[in-house]
């Protein structure tokens, strides 16, 4: 398993408030060592446009997570 990797981005978009209660914001961000990418992350908190976040890279962000795991096996 590979460790976590840190970096820093700049939040270059909102895109809006997630969550029941809204306190997850979606940002769209573009980190500092690569200018001509962007990504989307979820961030706790307040942001605004020109901030600086550090969040952590791993293998599992951005997989899908709408996989059913059901109990019940196929259906026929």
């Amino acid at each position: 398993m590979s460790r976590p990797v840190s970096a820093k981005a700049r939040v270059i978009k909102i895109l809006g408030r997630i969550g029941a209660c809204g306190i997850i914001t979606e940002v769209q961000v573009q980190p500092l060592d690569f200018p001509k990418m962007h990504f989307r992350r979820s961030v706790k908190g307040r942001v605004r446009i020109g901030d600086i976040i550090d969040f952590v890279d791993t293998e599992l962000a951005g997989q899908p997570a709408c996989r059913s795991h059901s109990n019940f096996g196929e259906v026929e």
